[in-house]
């Protein structure tokens, strides 16, 4: 009985055990069964930093239709066509139509803006020479009239023909000098665009007539100096000269000179300076100067022959061991001689190694006129306030425009304590000064 009770118990126990476990197996399924399941969970996909949305933004009414005016346009640039990105290009020919090799083209609205001709006459300027008026230039020819150059197109440069002067030199009862120096002592373009420029080498010219030529001259006004021996340079009268022409019948009268005489001695002891050299200075600018220098003599003395019988000159006294001396304001007045005897200072230490009696001022040619090219310090010049560039226009009251260079050279020096009144035109105006001539070492 009791074993009985026992297994039923056990069986009971076991039943329990395998319901419970069904139960557990059974509730899973059931729940999987009966409870909705959720949307797949998706990766996060990587989106490009651009991509990303903004953050969010405080809200703002609704825009209202607003009408806007467009901004204008930007001016279109300065350059718009090809052809003015181009280089110039052109070509440059003779007086005969002729290619004209090596010749320079140059804008007169940008002077260095230049250019060479080939071979060929051809020439090319960058695309900046636009518009710009240009020359040419191959001397002895005359240069090519101005002309406004293009971009895109050929443009052609026209040279000027050359032209001549013929004529004779006598002396002054009109028989002719058979030999003497030619040369030429100024030149004034026909045109504004041609540079103020010639040869002015003096050219030795022997003719039983004394006739002379010459050639290939470009177009404008000229002056020419002519030297014999005895006989002091002396200018002619300004020759016009066409293209392609020649000025013929110029008569040049080369008169006798005169014969300075003199003593050189030493300004210390008096004693004779042996072997100085005398001779003419600045008479011309073209060095057309055919009278020789002299040395002096054992006392001292010179003379030399074939200065100037009329008009101021100057003569410059040199010796290795003395300071260079130029004495100016001579003049023979016409009587066939003049003297000066010459003191010469010992060079020292200080540098200087000439002195003369002046301004105080150095010249040169422009193309405005005598300019002044330097003003030494502490003479008459730098203390009437006369500076480097200023033109001079008046001497004394004589118009000094006109005037060559040797010419306004001779008359502002003279004697010591002598005054003189120069003119100078300065950014357009003239200024008026006097100063006293005193000696000037330099």
């Amino acid at each position: 009985m009791a074993d009985s009770r026992m297994a039923g118990a056990q069986r009971r126990a076991w039943l329990s055990a395998a319901l419970l476990s069904v139960a557990l197996l059974v509730a899973p399924l059931l729940f999987w069964l009966l409870v909705p399941r959720p949307a797949p969970v998706m990766p996060a996909r990587r989106e490009p930093a651009s991509a990303l949305l903004p953050p969010p933004q405080p809200e703002r009414a609704a825009p209202r239709e607003v009408e806007v005016e467009a901004p204008p346009a930007p001016p279109p640039p300065r350059e718009t066509t090809a052809a003015r990105a181009e280089p110039v290009r052109g070509v440059v020919l003779d007086p005969e139509g002729r290619p004209s090799a090596g010749a320079v083209v140059r804008c007169r609205d940008e002077p260095g803006m230049t250019a060479s001709a080939d071979t060929e006459g051809r020439f090319e300027l960058p695309p900046e020479a636009d518009g710009c008026t240009a020359t040419a230039a191959q001397p002895p020819l005359g240069d090519a009239e101005p002309t406004r150059l293009a971009a895109g197109r050929d443009n052609v440069l026209h040279l000027v023909a050359a032209g001549a002067i013929a004529g004779e030199v006598v002396d002054q009862s009109g028989r002719p000098v058979e030999a003497y120096l030619l040369a030429i002592e100024s030149f004034v373009p026909a045109a504004a665009a041609v540079r103020g420029s010639a040869d002015g080498r003096a050219r030795q010219v022997t003719d039983p007539g004394g006739a002379f030529r010459l050639n290939e001259l470009a177009p404008g006004r000229y002056v020419l100096t002519v030297s014999a021996a005895g006989r002091p340079p002396t200018r002619s009268s300004g020759v016009d000269v066409e293209a392609g022409r020649t000025t013929e019948g110029v008569r040049i009268v080369l008169p006798q000179g005169a014969t300075l005489k003199g003593r050189v001695v030493d300004a210390a002891s008096r004693a004779p300076v042996v072997e100085a050299q005398v001779e003419l200075d600045s008479v011309t600018s073209s060095g057309a100067n055919a009278i020789s220098l002299v040395l002096t003599d054992a006392n001292g003395e010179y003379a030399l022959e074939g200065v100037p019988a009329r008009g101021p000159f100057s003569v410059r006294v040199r010796h290795e061991d003395y300071m260079a001396k130029i004495v100016s304001g001579l003049d023979a007045r016409g009587t066939g001689s003049a003297r000066a005897d010459i003191e010469l200072r010992m060079l020292d230490d200080g540098g200087s190694r000439e002195e003369l009696t002046g301004i105080g001022a150095m010249l040169s040619v422009s193309s405005s006129g005598v300019t002044i090219a330097g003003i030494i310090e502490g003479g008459p010049a730098a203390s009437a306030g006369l500076q480097q560039g200023d033109v001079i226009v008046r001497i004394d009251g004589e118009n000094a425009k006109e005037l060559p260079l040797a010419d306004c050279i001779q008359r502002l020096r003279g004697p010591v304590g002598t005054r003189v009144s120069v003119g100078v035109e300065r950014d357009g105006q003239v200024i008026d000064v006097t100063m006293r001539r005193d000696i000037v070492v330099r």
